[in-house]
């Protein structure tokens, strides 16, 4: 019966639309892409082959030489596609190199496609595979089916990868490579009974059609600015790799003033910025002929993944691209400094979990910057990695079990002479970790909404400090309270905190909020409405950390604040004739506000006689006593009462 044609040439317009797709849409930033397109551009070729083979068996009889050419080329590049498919598989779980690791598996790998390779060359001799009889007929022959089974063998495979190693790929990924080889592997069948029936190119057509949507998902991997893989990418792929604790190399580089640089150039050039610093990067792996997969994290930040065993590359590579961005950058006229961070991490060997590689990346800021290529062996530390990494179960522990507790860190009054209130101030003490800064875990609650249970956790004990008999004998005026950014953008914020003074009888008085300097102004402005509530309610509002973030006097001047804080950062003037004046003209400008101030930070007796000569309200710091538990608190205001 005649060969049905339809179905090859349905496949062929298939596989051509889907590279064309790929090269329109640049979808070969990595070796998984191009990868699927090499995959493509074969099947392409198996599909004109079979093309061309029926179409000369329809010639009928001679063109014997042309007939056995097109139908080894199919069969064996039938086996082929079948292996790379197999090979696609491997690279999507990044298991290519446990597959290759050692000569049993090469053997297992490869010896069924060579053997097909084999008999496919000495064909025409022996005519194993097929011949053609007395009229030119095609005819299959005695090891005709041996095609079959090894593309079954690479098919279990492929089966086998895709279920075992499923937690290495999302489950979609997963779902789409099984349903593709089932399609794949439906149609083989019906072609192997019904010959005539030329289906099974345009199963794999549409097999390849399914994973380039499902699988691909280029919108999803690809940053669009740089053609790079995206941060989404990179993520995964770390993971990945963990998993499979396969041995790489990552150099980390970090352009830490990117943000201010952005902002200069404004949107449309701060984009083409983007794009001059990936061909940077792409230009030396090219010049230095480096395989390597390269990642757009955001915000100026860049990865280079790389074979472990490509040390003096990475090395190289590292250098040269930490001396390119060390000098002076001529961008549309504009002379750029880039602050460069390149630190050259070998994983796992340096730092054994993904979660705390990424705390690691996150950290590297300009504090780290030397000038030169760093290393993370000599710069991680294990243990605040760890915390980093984990301080999300970290804090959900401490919530349930009772591990924060509140400390006070008495204030001074300078005019009475006496402690008069002092700064609620949080404390984590972690079973696994011991103490943990505010400064990691505080951060960490913003992002992930736990600081509203702490929030409330510290104003809970805060309140029922001040409704016990200890408090009232302590003759404090007022505690004061720090609170989140965060919270404030809560819309019953108001309400919720004024129910829980009516619960513990506290009067709103006896609490001063104090809102940070460094929260944005449009963030101050999305919070003024809660705090307007709470400040007709009865309570007193602090500004803390003045002189470190966005605050101007006009927009002191617009929020009820009854205190300025002013931070350590300019309390701790010295002899610094400069920064004495400027710190006068502050403290003038805030008296004349009619606000008092609370100076922070302060350690010694001359900064003491510093700011009571400038008529400081207020003093706050380890001169007179560090942050302490609430009995040890009490114990210090009794004795210095008393006194």
């Amino acid at each position: 019966m005649e060969k049905l044609l339809y179905f090859d040439y349905s496949a062929f317009l298939l596989e051509l639309v889907l590279i064309c797709s790929i090269l329109m849409r640049k979808m070969y930033s990595n070796n998984i892409n191009r990868f699927f397109l090499f995959l493509v551009t074969v099947t392409l070729m198996t599909t004109s082959m079979d093309i061309a083979a029926v179409a000369l068996d329809r010639n009928g009889p001679g063109y014997i030489a042309a007939k056995h050419f097109f139908h080894s080329s199919y069969l064996f590049l039938h086996v082929v596609v079948a292996f790379l498919y197999l090979v696609y598989v491997l690279l999507q779980q990044d298991m290519w190199y446990r597959t290759t690791d050692k000569h049993w598996k090469i053997f297992v790998l490869f010896a069924p496609i060579a053997f097909i390779g084999i008999i496919t060359v000495i064909n025409p001799f022996t005519g194993l595979l097929f011949y053609f009889n007395q009229y030119d007929e095609y005819t299959r022959g005695p090891l005709f089916l041996s095609l079959y089974v090894v593309t079954a063998y690479y098919s279990v495979f492929i089966f086998y990868r895709t279920i075992h190693f499923r937690k290495n790929t999302d489950a979609m990924r997963t779902i789409s490579l099984t349903l593709g080889l089932f399609l794949i592997l439906l149609a083989a069948i019906v072609q192997l009974l019904i010959p005539q029936l030329l289906l099974d190119m345009f199963a794999l057509a549409i097999g390849l059609l399914f994973m380039f949507m499902m699988v691909q998902r280029p919108e999803e991997v690809v940053d669009p600015d740089t053609g790079l893989n995206n941060i989404s990418s990179y993520v995964s792929d770390i993971r990945r790799s963990y998993a499979n604790k396969k041995p790489e190399t990552i150099i980390v580089i970090q352009f830490t003033n990117y943000a201010a640089i952005r902002d200069m150039l404004g949107y449309n050039d701060a984009v083409d910025f983007k794009r001059f610093l990936s061909k940077v990067i792409l230009d030396n792996l090219a010049r230095d002929k480096i395989r390597a997969e390269v990642y757009y994290t955001g915000s100026g930040c860049f990865r280079v993944r790389m074979d472990i065993r490509n040390t003096d590359d990475t090395e190289r590579l590292a250098n040269e691209i930490n001396d390119y961005f060390k000098k002076d950058i001529r961008y549309n006229e504009i002379t750029i400094n880039l602050v460069t961070v390149v630190c050259i991490v070998h994983v796992p060997e340096d730092i054994s979990e993904s979660s705390a590689l990424r705390a690691f990346e996150n950290d590297l800021g300009s504090s780290y910057y030397t000038g030169s290529v760093l290393y993370a062996t000599d710069i991680y530390q294990k243990k605040k990695y760890d915390i980093l990494s984990s301080i999300d179960v970290i804090i959900d522990e401490a919530i349930s079990e009772n591990e924060f507790e509140v400390y006070y860190q008495p204030i001074y009054s300078l005019q009475q002479k006496r402690f008069n209130s002092a700064e609620a101030l949080l404390r984590l003490k972690s079973k696994k970790y011991g103490f943990i800064p505010p400064d990691v875990f505080i951060p960490a609650a913003e992002k992930n909404g736990a600081i509203h249970k702490i929030g409330d956790f510290v104003l809970e004990s805060v309140c029922d400090f001040i409704g016990s008999k200890d408090f009232a004998e302590l003759g404090l005026d007022y505690i004061e309270v720090n609170l989140s950014p965060v919270q404030c953008m809560a819309k019953d914020l108001a309400a919720h905190m004024i129910e829980i003074f009516k619960k513990n009888h506290v009067d709103p008085a006896q609490i001063n909020l104090e809102i940070t300097e460094t929260a944005p102004g449009e963030m101050q402005n999305a919070i003024s409405k809660n705090i307007n509530i709470l400040y007709n309610a009865g309570i007193n509002f602090s500004l803390d950390d003045f002189g470190t973030g966005y605050s101007n006097m006009q927009r002191i001047a617009s929020m009820p604040f009854n205190i300025i804080k002013l931070d350590k950062t300019i309390t701790q003037v010295e002899d610094n004739p400069n920064l004495i004046i400027v710190l006068e003209n502050v403290v003038k400008m805030i008296k004349s506000l009619n606000m008092k101030i609370v100076a922070e930070g302060i350690e010694t007796k001359e900064l003491v006689e510093r700011f009571s000569d400038m008529e400081c309200e207020y003093i706050q710091g380890y001169y007179y006593s560090r942050p302490l538990p609430r009995s040890e608190f009490i114990d210090f205001i009794k004795t210095h009462k008393a006194a």
